[in-house]
């Protein structure tokens, strides 16, 4: 994707990195705009990838009020579906659109690139928004039907995506909206949040060489903003239902091996996951899931970061996961879940520290596409 690059020219002071979120929805009744992914509206803030909020104006200009900024954080401005803005770091304390477009209506989507362990953006009240307009998008009449969840690790979130290997992932080069799952729900017209984190696994955190005790993935997935506590999201009928949920996990929990400082020597810091372990917490997981979204189809995907060649010892990581994720496919029913192979990504290409570039995202687009159609006919 070309995105045009834009600087956040600001006279005023930065915001304090010090969190003072608001609490409580400044709007009561059916608000003039949508949030995006996973935002709890009691404090608007924006954590997950791709989260944000989109709505219309009537004007030349539009300013969205920022309460507070944690971190660094960047973000994708869309105006009238054109190509998107990109502000690396946003300082606040507005994002503003440019002020050269003509005067008329015009709509906005906002989402963050960036994941939660960069930064967060706390929206402020957005009816203050000069020209706010209700939006034809808002309509529910007009709203996607179709609704999907990526839940995953550091490729979900786009790390090191818009960087070319090698280089160091940081914010301005992660690319949630622009992921293999956002990829997807654009080619099926589909709503879609993005529930992920790098480092995290099903089973298991990042290999260290002290055990990482920090949540893992199907515990941070309760949770409505990343920061926010366990079991805080509303799931259905609280909130919409979801029609797909795409699980691609594993690339933390495969890795067992460590470089030692001393000599450079590659040495175990943990047991090899084991296909039988991956089958019983895939199941496990899987049933977490679809107690909270009965109606939903699973996609179980293999990583493309893991491969049969390394690190070797007849490891063959790739095809361990996948008979790991077959016979869980059998397990939880193959007329609810689906398996989907992301085969080992090509090194022709790379982003930021080996993970998927642009090129490798629109690969494995074009591969769950596919899938999500042969078995849903979207």
């Amino acid at each position: 994707m070309n995105l045009l690059t834009a600087c956040l020219a600001l006279a005023s002071p930065l915001i304090s990195a010090s969190p003072t979120p608001p609490r409580g929805p400044p709007h009561q009744g059916t608000p003039p705009f949508r949030y995006l992914g996973r935002v709890n509206p009691a404090t608007r803030e924006l954590t997950w990838p791709a989260t944000g909020v989109e709505f219309a104006f009537i004007g030349s200009s539009a300013n969205v009020p920022l309460a507070n900024i944690t971190g660094t954080n960047s973000i994708d401005l869309t105006i009238d579906n054109d190509e998107p803005i990109v502000i690396d770091n946003v300082t606040g304390p507005f994002i503003s659109t440019p002020t050269s477009l003509s005067h008329g209506y015009h709509t906005v989507q906002l989402r963050k690139k960036s994941e939660a362990s960069f930064g967060s953006i706390f929206l402020g009240d957005l009816t203050t928004i000069d020209g706010l307009k209700a939006s034809h998008h808002l309509n529910p009449h007009h709203n996607h039907v179709k609704r999907m969840e990526i839940i995953g690790d550091s490729i979900s979130v786009g790390y090191g995506e818009d960087g070319s290997f090698p280089c160091t992932n940081t914010a301005a080069v992660e690319d949630g909206p622009n992921t293999y799952g956002a990829m997807t729900a654009a080619a099926l017209d589909a709503e879609y949040s993005i529930v992920a984190w790098s480092g995290k696994g099903l089973i298991r955190n990042y290999v260290s060489p002290e055990p990482d005790t920090s949540p893992t993935m199907p515990e941070l997935w309760t949770r409505w903003g990343a920061h926010d506590p366990d079991n805080s999201y509303p799931f259905p009928p609280s909130s919409p239902a979801v029609d797909l949920v795409v699980i691609n996990l594993g690339t933390n929990d495969f890795g067992y091996l460590l470089t030692s400082p001393a000599n450079g020597t590659s040495y175990p810091a943990r047991p090899p996951i084991t296909q039988a372990q991956w089958t019983s917490a895939t199941v496990a997981f899987a049933h977490e899931v679809l107690a909270h979204y009965p109606g939903a189809e699973l996609f179980l995907t293999s990583s493309p970061m893991l491969s049969d060649d390394y690190p070797g010892g007849g490891q063959n990581q790739h095809s361990t996961q996948s008979a790991a994720l077959r016979a869980a496919v059998q397990e939880i029913g193959e007329e609810q879940a689906h398996f989907v192979n992301f085969p080992p990504q090509s090194t022709e290409t790379l982003g930021c520290d080996y993970h998927p570039s642009v090129q490798e995202h629109e690969v494995m687009a074009g591969i769950l596409t596919e899938a999500v159609r042969g078995v849903l006919g979207w």
